[in-house]
């Protein structure tokens, strides 16, 4: 991330759908970085607030559980970003599994433009 570059494999072009989505996940990640510790304390406070998360994708999924084992602050950072990007890429797709308040939540920042690059 600190070179501002993505480098994925070629094999990832024949999984169109997949590719779409890890796209923009990996793309996301550099928003994340940028994007402010107010709208990070939201999404934290956000995601604080569910009593059982729906994840969208597979890496949340993973960082989520290796917060509950620990409750360290550590994998709970982890956990926001990976939440993060896995549901910014997850309004890509128009099967998504994203929970309604987390896309209000996507909808909010857009409207304030809020997601920088």
């Amino acid at each position: 991330m600190d070179r501002r570059e993505i480098v994925f494999d070629a094999d990832l072009l024949s999984h169109a759908p997949d590719f779409v989505n890890i796209v923009a996940h990996e793309i996301y990640h550099f928003v994340w970085r940028r994007l402010g510790n107010r709208e990070r304390k939201d999404w934290s406070l956000l995601l604080g607030g569910e009593k059982r998360p729906t994840h969208a994708g597979l890496s949340s999924q993973l960082r989520y559980e290796a917060w509950r084992e620990s409750g360290g602050e550590r994998h709970w950072s982890a956990y926001l970003c990976e939440a993060f990007c896995d549901s910014a890429a997850a309004l890509t797709s128009p099967n998504s599994r994203i929970s309604p308040h987390r896309r209000r939540w996507f909808g909010r920042l857009m409207k304030k433009r809020k997601l920088p690059v």
